[in-house]
C-alpha cells in the first residue's frame, strides 16, 4: 500500500524486512553544506531503525481532523504507532472509541482516565457506562509532509 494514500482511521503494519539481508546500523550523518563532488559526508539511513522500536507492534496511521494541533499533530499527519509500548499518563495514545479511533493525551488521576485534546474547546472523552473505550497503542512519532 502507498503510504500518500493511507486513509485516516487506517492502520499499516511498518518495520524492518526481515526477509532481505541485514543492513548495516547507521549511527549519525552530518547536517551541513559540504562539496557536492564529495560524496563522504552522504549516508543513507535506515528510518525503520532510527524511529521503530518494535517493528512487530508498530502500524503507521493517517490523522484527521485538528484536535491535536496544539500538540503538534496536524491532520494529514503520519502517525507511528507502537502497540507494544505500555500507555502511561501524558502519553499521546491511539484510543478505540465507540468503534472509531481517537488521538488524544492520555490522562490519569487515580483510578480515572480521560482522552484529553490538546487543542481549547474540544470536549475530553472519558469513559462511562454506555461508552466504551480501549487504548489501541501509543504514538511515537509524527512525520510531517512539507510544502513543495
Amino acid at each position: 500500500m502507498n503510504s500518500s494514500r493511507l486513509e485516516p482511521g487506517e492502520a499499516i503494519p511498518v518495520g524492518q524486512d526481515t526477509t532481505g539481508e541485514a543492513a548495516a546500523p547507521r549511527a549519525s550523518v552530518a547536517i551541513g553544506f559540504g562539496s557536492p563532488a564529495d560524496d563522504s559526508g552522504v549516508t543513507r539511513l535506515d528510518l525503520n531503525h532510527l524511529l521503530i522500536r518494535h517493528p512487530q507492534a508498530t502500524f503507521m496511521m493517517r490523522a484527521a481532523g485538528d484536535a491535536m494541533q496544539e500538540a503538534g499533530i496536524a491532520s494529514g499527519d503520519l502517525l507511528l504507532v507502537d502497540r507494544a509500548i505500555t500507555p502511561a499518563h501524558g502519553q499521546v495514545v491511539i484510543a478505540v472509541v465507540d468503534e472509531g479511533f481517537s488521538c488524544r493525551r492520555l490522562v490519569k488521576q487515580g483510578p480515572d482516565l480521560r482522552l484529553q485534546a490538546s487543542r481549547a474547546g474540544v470536549a475530553d472523552i472519558v469513559p462511562d457506562e454506555g461508552r466504551d473505550l480501549q487504548v489501541w497503542g501509543v504514538v511515537t512519532q509524527v512525520i510531517k509532509a512539507m510544502p513543495i
